[in-house]
């Protein structure tokens, strides 16, 4: 058996046999990876507390024919409290599907579980918009995964024009083709998702309505972008509308 050690955050944790769980994990060593919790349902069990949906930490492993054990485990932030509050929780597990649809196992990815951790920070600890936040995230998964919008220009042409609208399809702002409405403050705001370093990515603030067209932006563009779409907030969005859990 070998040892292993990987820093990361739970994403799934899944009942196994009669006192075990399965942690799909997200690690900067491995990217997704699964690791078995043996005896963490049973009460009293000392890793109980790495075996919770959202704990981000290290993980200490023992390992055999690809398969890792759980035999140790440190927090270094405390994301449970997610799951106490609804909204957050939803939000929550979009931010993760995205990820999740972006790091796969054997092939870890820095930026993109940097982005997710600071991210889930955020939410946790300041007042930020949760729109807006959603908007920040995906626009910038856009730019980790290659696709950062061009903002600066016509994505067609190259002509830059005063007045542009934002077209997924063709990749960013764009003067000769149609496309979704866009006002000077959220060209500002897509530009400065686009390229800003990371220490700044969050300091973005507008008002609620141009909040909402800009996470329309980057929902669709996202969607295109990765070829898919993520549900988890349409089943927030049924919850509060009084249709169950979703």
């Amino acid at each position: 058996m070998d040892y292993a050690k990987f820093r990361g955050i739970v994403i799934r944790s899944t009942d196994y046999g009669e006192g075990d769980r399965l942690l799909t994990i997200l690690a900067f060593e491995k990217g997704m990876l699964t690791i078995r919790a043996k005896g963490v349902r049973r009460k009293g069990a000392k890793l109980s507390h790495c075996a919770q949906l959202f704990f981000c930490g290290d993980f200490e492993c023992v390992s055999g024919k690809g398969r890792y054990v759980l035999t140790g485990g440190s927090r270094l932030y405390d994301y449970t409290g997610i799951a106490d509050d609804l909204e957050k929780y939803y939000h929550a597990c979009h931010f993760i599907e995205i990820a999740s649809a972006v790091i796969m196992e054997d092939q870890p990815d820095d930026d993109m579980l940097r982005l997710l951790l600071n991210t889930m920070h955020v939410m946790i600890s300041s007042g930020m918009d949760l729109d807006l936040l959603t908007a920040i995230y995906e626009l910038r998964t856009a730019v980790i995964t290659g696709f950062a919008p061009v903002t600066g220009e016509c994505a067609v042409c190259g002509k830059t024009q005063d007045e542009m609208v934002f077209s997924p399809d063709n990749g960013g702002m764009v003067c000769c083709v149609p496309g979704m409405p866009v006002d000077k403050e959220t060209a500002k705001a897509i530009a400065h998702i686009s390229s800003c370093e990371d220490g700044k990515l969050f300091s973005i603030r507008l008002p609620k309505k141009q909040i909402a067209g800009l996470k329309k932006i980057g929902t669709k563009y996202l969607e295109f972008v990765l070829d898919r779409k993520f549900g988890k907030l349409e089943g927030f969005e049924r919850y509060n509308n009084g249709g169950g859990s979703g």
